[in-house]
């Protein structure tokens, strides 16, 4: 895939997602909402999720039928698992927040080649925000290049954070983590959407993330943003999930070395 077909599928997934961005629009907050219970009465999925993971994979599978396609609430596609290009989708990145009527969420979609992220984007419907970044191409919102924070001291930066909804059992809940950054930081922020974290850190709305228990669809997308920005993203396998921190260069190593002080991470950082 070349230069010019990534440009042309950043343009469609633009047309795309402001679409789906609509329809969940226009469903928020309606007080009939399907609202269906997935592996616990915290772990929700709204007929929103669904209804907007379904016109994206009907988009990709018409336009390019030999992709393999992972999606949260679909699971990977069967057809093509053995191809070399995957489509990682998050139709509603902070669902918790849609079926309360909260209108931060976003939606996710990555592509891989050979495992390696080569277009990353996230919407922000109720902003009208599309992160998009193509490997080896910078990162943008909408049509603007952005960048990555300068900041480079914790007590004067802001750090993106968020917790699992199986908090309550989960030994990777976050709450130590937690503890330890709140204090030595300027403020920290939780919008309730990973997406949404990694890109303001692109963005430089923030200076730091980190998370503990994501899965490949809440940040795939939004890592090549970060780095693409000119930051860092790290992502870590964390028993069935991921750990995943992230920073523009200045704090990266900070955040990593507070952190670790809780629980070694053992992040590669130069």
């Amino acid at each position: 895939m070349n230069l010019e077909e990534l440009y042309k599928i950043k343009n469609h997934i633009h047309d795309l997602v402001k679409e789906v961005g609509q329809y969940q629009l226009e469903n928020l907050g309606r007080q009939d909402l399907e609202i269906d219970k997935k592996t616990s009465a915290v772990d929700l999925v709204t007929e929103v999720d669904k209804e907007s993971e379904r016109r994206i994979i009907h988009y990709i599978e018409t336009h390019f039928p030999e992709h393999a396609i992972l999606g949260e609430e679909s699971g990977m596609t069967t057809a093509n698992h053995d191809s070399e290009f995957l489509w990682v989708i998050d139709p509603v990145d902070g669902t918790t927040n849609y079926a309360h009527g909260y209108p931060l969420f976003s939606i996710a979609i990555g592509l891989q080649y050979n495992q390696k992220t080569i277009f990353g984007s996230v919407y922000v419907p109720y902003m009208d925000d599309y992160f998009w970044a193509i490997q080896g191409e910078g990162a943008y919102l909408n049509s603007e290049p952005i960048h990555v924070s300068s900041h480079g001291v914790m007590d004067a930066s802001i750090i993106a954070t968020g917790f699992p909804y199986d908090k309550k059992t989960s030994p990777d809940n976050n709450e130590k983590y937690f503890a330890k950054i709140m204090p030595i930081v300027a403020g920290i922020r939780r919008t309730g959407s990973a997406c949404i974290d990694l890109a303001f850190v692109a963005s430089g709305r923030a200076e730091g993330y980190f998370e503990m228990n994501l899965s490949p669809w809440d940040f795939i997308a939004a890592q090549l943003i970060v780095q693409e920005a000119g930051g860092v993203c790290l992502s870590k396998p964390l028993r069935e999930r991921y750990a995943v921190v992230a920073g523009n260069p200045h704090i990266i190593k900070e955040l990593i070395k507070n952190l670790s002080e809780v629980s070694t991470l053992d992040y590669p950082v130069e």
